[in-house]
């Protein structure tokens, strides 16, 4: 792409087991799969428009921006044998990165709320065997500084005051 940019592949995967013993036996009780750590800039294809505004909000509307977010992406499947490898419902955490970006890329939204309810949506609906994907994303777009009178392609951003707070979403399957 020639708009969206990602750090060398600093994210992680990560997985959680809850186990409990019944007699001699481990069972495993709960879990959550996870890819963390994503790091995506867009230069173009992100609007700030058609929100509610209240006494907090301090950003104007704007329909075309850069965008550049953190995100820990979290899943749950519906059944816990489906996460063994070999198996068909094996959800590889690479898989989920790039589904991640490629919707990150293609996809124009209105707000991150916007972005991260459409990657669930489009999550879900690769994904058969995850029951859940729950997201903490973090707003880290730089903030407009100036811009060439000669081409506005070339523009000059600072970085974003550090009041940015966690959008936190879960999706789950009906």
């Amino acid at each position: 792409s020639d708009t969206l940019f990602s750090r060398s592949r600093d994210d992680y995967s990560s997985a959680w087991l809850d186990m409990s013993r019944n007699g001699g036996q481990l069972i495993a009780t709960d879990h959550r799969c996870g890819r963390q750590n994503l790091l995506l800039l867009k230069v173009t294809g992100s609007a700030f428009t058609r929100f509610v505004r209240d006494g907090y909000t301090t950003l104007p509307e704007r329909g075309d921006r850069p965008l550049f977010i953190a995100l820990d992406v979290f899943w749950r499947y519906a059944d816990l044998a489906a996460m063994l490898p070999g198996t068909h419902g094996y959800i590889a955490a690479e898989q989920v990165r790039d589904v991640v970006a490629s919707v990150f890329d293609q996809f124009v939204s209105e707000s991150i709320q916007h972005l991260v309810h459409e990657i669930g949506t489009r999550l879900l609906a690769r994904f058969p065997h995850m029951a859940e994907v729950s997201f903490d994303a973090q707003n880290r777009t730089r903030d407009p500084v100036a811009a060439s009178e000669s081409d506005p392609r070339i523009k000059v951003y600072s970085d974003p005051f550090s009041a940015f707070g966690i959008i936190k979403l879960t999706m789950r399957r009906a």
